[in-house]
C-alpha cells in the first residue's frame, strides 16, 4: 500500500512538471457590507496609522478594504513601491465628485459617497455605521459563486443598478516594506490590500450582467485576490457611489 501511494504521488508530480498541468484552486467568494478605499503613500508620515486602521477593518472580514497607493509623494526621495499614477487619477476624480479642490493623504473614501481623514478611526467607523442598511449602503447584490473552477458572476437589473459599471480590482493581500528615504525613512511598514490593476467588466443597462472567468486564468495574473465593485459614474465622468461589492480571495491557492 505504501509503495502504491508513493508511486501515485510521483506520477502526479511528473504530470505537473511535464504536461504543465495546473491544479484547481479553491478561491473564496464573499459579499461585502461596505467599501473603504484608502489613498495612501509610503512617503507620507501621517499614513502608517491609516494603513494600520485599514488592515484592522479588513481583518474583521465584512468590509472590502482597498489601498490605492498614490505617486505624488515620490518627489521626497522615496518611490512608493505600490504606487500607480492611475491611483492618483482616481483620487483626483473623487475630488471632483466631492467638490474638493485639493487631494491629500491619508484619505478614506467610504462607499464612494464621502471622505474622511483615513487615520481617524471614529470618523471612518461612524461613516460605515451611517451607511449600513440604508440607501447609501451596498444596495445591489453581486452574485459571485465558484463552480467547476469558474467564477460565475451575475449582477441584476434594479433601479439602483441601472447605469452602473462593474469593475474587477486586483490586489495583493499584504507586504512589508523597508522605507529607506523620505518622511518614513528607516521604518519597516506593513501594508494590506494594495491595488495593482483594474479592469472594466461591463455596464448594467437593460439587461443583467452575466459573465464568468476561470479561476486559474485569474490566478495567472499574479495577484492574490480581486474584488468586484459596482459603481456609478457622476455626470462629470468621475467615480460616484459604490452600490455593490464582493471579495474573491486566495486566487493563488
Amino acid at each position: 500500500m505504501a509503495n502504491s501511494m508513493h508511486r501515485a504521488i510521483l506520477a502526479a508530480a511528473a504530470l505537473t512538471a511535464v504536461s504543465g498541468f495546473t491544479p484547481v484552486l479553491a478561491a473564496e467568494v464573499r459579499q461585502a457590507d461596505a467599501v473603504v478605499e484608502l489613498f495612501t503613500s509610503q512617503g507620507c508620515s501621517s499614513c502608517p496609522a491609516a494603513d494600520n486602521l485599514l488592515s484592522r477593518i479588513g481583518a474583521e472580514g465584512k468590509v472590502l478594504t482597498l489601498a490605492w497607493h498614490v505617486d505624488y509623494w515620490d518627489y521626497l526621495g522615496w518611490k512608493d513601491t505600490f504606487a500607480l499614477h492611475a491611483n492618483t487619477d482616481r483620487q483626483k476624480g473623487y475630488a471632483v465628485s466631492f467638490g474638493e479642490r485639493q487631494i491629500y493623504t491619508p484619505q478614506a473614501v467610504i462607499n464612494g459617497r464621502m471622505h474622511v481623514v483615513g487615520s481617524r478611526e471614529e470618523a471612518v467607523r461612524n461613516a460605515l455605521n451611517e451607511f449600513s442598511g440604508n440607501a447609501n449602503g451596498l444596495t445591489v447584490p453581486i452574485e459571485a459563486v465558484e463552480q467547476e473552477n469558474a467564477l460565475k458572476i451575475k449582477v441584476p437589473v434594479t433601479p439602483d443598478a441601472k447605469g452602473s459599471t462593474l469593475w474587477m480590482i486586483y490586489f495583493n493581500e499584504g507586504a512589508e516594506v523597508d522605507v529607506a528615504r523620505g518622511e518614513n525613512s528607516g521604518h519597516k511598514l506593513k501594508y494590506t490590500h494594495m491595488v495593482r490593476a483594474v479592469e472594466m467588466i461591463g455596464m448594467v443597462k437593460d439587461g443583467e450582467i452575466r459573465t464568468e472567468f476561470m479561476i486559474n486564468d485569474l490566478a495567472r495574473r499574479g495577484y492574490d485576490s480581486c474584488a468586484l465593485v459596482l459603481q456609478k459614474t457622476t455626470p462629470a465622468g468621475t467615480p460616484g457611489p459604490i452600490i455593490g461589492a464582493a471579495f474573491v480571495s486566495k486566487l493563488k491557492g
